[in-house]
């Protein structure tokens, strides 16, 4: 991308940060315990107002008042999955917009059939994961271990051309904006891919960095009047570039912690623009 162009994007990002918070648009997230606090101050650190709930005789009522869905498959429970299934269906009935995390779904098949399952009943708005979650939704073979992506797994220009094919095709069968996280992240979004280098590896020294990935996805989309794609660019553009200064303004995992908040809440227009590494990839290389 020319300066010119992500001097812009960059722009829209900052843009769209102001946005929500002005608005402070309600965000219903159901997620797993490992990470519901740190969830819920992502999307309070971004503008927007957290709400956890997940019992199932309240979900249905209170996805109905909330601006965005947010669905997390870890640490599934029979009770957060009957949780989630209503409120996927009410959000879909409602036309809130949803974001399904796929945590977890290379490693368990119960999670792979109820992601499965809740896709069947309706496409989200985005759907999430890291390298090896996608792949193995997208039917590829994967080599991660738990709930993190494997090594093998990891992007690269030896196995795009077996990737994104796949990906796009997962993006267009579910009509859904695809977040693929990596060392180097991915958004798909009908034609086009955009690959965003933001990060530390300090992100990875704490748990549930992921899972407030997809808060910050949900809570971005609550702006996505222009471009559902280019909220959830902008959300993952934000967590990178935050890690990067966090990272810079700490001494280890619980220092980074607290500096990676307070630089995700303050971060500027022309943070954002002096960071921001990113590249757009064409579909017509891939077919």
């Amino acid at each position: 991308m020319t300066k010119e162009m992500l001097r812009k994007t960059a722009a829209k990002i900052a843009v769209l940060g102001e946005q929500i918070r002005q608005h402070r648009p309600l965000v219903h997230c159901i997620t797993n315990p490992i990470a519901i606090h740190d969830s819920a101050n992502i999307v309070l650190a971004a503008g927007g107002r957290p709400i956890m709930a997940e019992h199932p005789q309240e979900v249905e009522e209170i996805v109905r008042t909330a601006q965005v869905l947010v669905l997390n498959l870890g640490n599934i429970t029979d009770a957060r999955m009957s949780s989630m299934k209503k409120a996927f269906q009410e959000a879909l009935k409602n036309r809130v917009p949803t974001v399904l995390d796929l945590v977890g779904i290379q490693c368990s098949s119960l999670r792979l059939h109820y992601a499965k399952e809740l896709l069947e009943i309706g496409s989200p708005t985005v759907l999430k994961g890291n390298m090896s979650e996608m792949r193995k939704l997208a039917g590829l073979s994967t080599y991660g271990t738990g709930v993190d992506a494997g090594e093998r797994d990891r992007f690269s220009e030896e196995n795009e051309k077996e990737i994104l094919p796949a990906f796009y095709r997962l993006s267009e069968e579910y009509r859904s904006v695809l977040l693929v996280t990596g060392q180097e992240d991915l958004i798909i979004e009908g034609p086009h891919c955009y690959c965003l280098a933001n990060g530390d590896a300090m992100l990875g020294t704490i748990t549930g960095t992921g899972c407030m990935l997809g808060a910050l996805c949900g809570t971005y989309l609550t702006e996505a009047a222009e471009s559902r794609g280019q909220a959830v660019l902008a959300a993952a553009a934000v967590m990178g570039i935050a890690g990067e200064l966090g990272a810079e303004n700490s001494r280890g995992p619980g220092s980074f912690q607290i500096a990676f908040l307070d630089a995700l809440y303050d971060l500027q227009e022309e943070e954002i623009r002096n960071r921001l590494r990113l590249r757009e990839k064409s579909k017509q290389n891939f077919e």
